[in-house]
């Protein structure tokens, strides 16, 4: 599972990226990862390799911008409302997560699974949305904004489907690790699902060792060209996988994208 740990999913060399704008983005990873509490200056020395009053300067400018925020705990620092406002903009391209909220939650209600929206970022599937129904279940993300690598999870199995074979690839390669080592699913595997998702026009996730009792079912969100824009996906107790219950959640997602493709008319196009 997605573990949340610092710099782990940017490549933030000093090679790539201005050091000053490259310690600010380290800052706000190291206070998303104490969560509630907020982190301390004791965390962020712990971490960087920076002076004491350079931190101070950092901890300043980013509170400064809305960025970061005091928390309850005097001399502990929470990341800013302002971000929240940016990563509603981030995660709403094309309008995508506005027209897909309502319909995620629909869905929820009717079956009672939990249903989310994807969208691809890099080698990565971030999660936009999540609604819950009646019988919640867990998942590889905690949240909306979390991330998994494509290949693990039944929305990045429909997301890779869709993708240029060279593309695809690439991106298997780059995550075979980690694939292997943290979900224990192999590409060989990933490979198979892939082409039955091709075949039948949804994808369900490759086993792994994180959550062997949780099964899903996704299908994908295209533009006018075949490109993946998002999935949408349902995560369910295997026990509550019957037949009948498949076809009826694939229906409803089915119908409710096609509803969202006629409404989105040529918004969900990609340049």
């Amino acid at each position: 599972m997605d573990d949340g740990s610092i710099m782990t999913t940017r490549n933030t060399s000093r090679g790539q990226t201005p050091t000053t704008l490259m310690h600010a983005m380290q800052v706000l990873q190291i206070t998303a990862s104490q969560g509630p509490r907020g982190a301390s200056i004791d965390d962020y020395l712990d971490a960087l390799t920076l002076s004491r009053p350079t931190i101070y300067r950092l901890l300043k400018g980013l509170k400064d911008q809305g960025f970061l925020r005091p928390a309850p705990t005097r001399g502990r620092y929470l990341l800013g409302y302002e971000l929240l406002v940016l990563g509603s903009q981030a995660g709403n391209g094309a309008g995508l997560r506005d027209l897909t909220r309502p319909r995620l939650l629909s869905l929820a209600q009717q079956f009672g699974d939990s249903f989310y929206l994807f969208a691809p970022d890099g080698t990565n599937a971030v999660c936009l949305e999540v609604q819950n129904g009646e019988y919640p279940v867990g998942s590889f993300v905690r949240a909306t904004g979390g991330r998994v690598p494509l290949g693990a999870g039944q929305a990045s199995i429909a997301l890779l489907a869709h993708l240029d074979i060279q593309e695809r690839e690439s991106i298997l390669r780059r995550n075979a690790e980690r694939l292997e080592r943290d979900y224990r699913i192999s590409l060989d595997a990933i490979v198979v699902e892939i082409e039955h998702s091709r075949r039948v026009g949804y994808a369900q996730g490759v086993d792994g060792s994180q959550l062997p009792e949780y099964t899903g079912l996704a299908i994908p969100i295209l533009d006018h060209s075949g490109h993946p824009l998002g999935a949408m996906s349902c995560s369910m107790l295997k026990s509550r996988m019957t037949a009948a219950h498949q076809r009826n959640v694939l229906q409803g997602m089915q119908d409710e994208v096609h509803e969202l493709r006629q409404q989105a008319c040529g918004l969900l196009y990609v340049e």
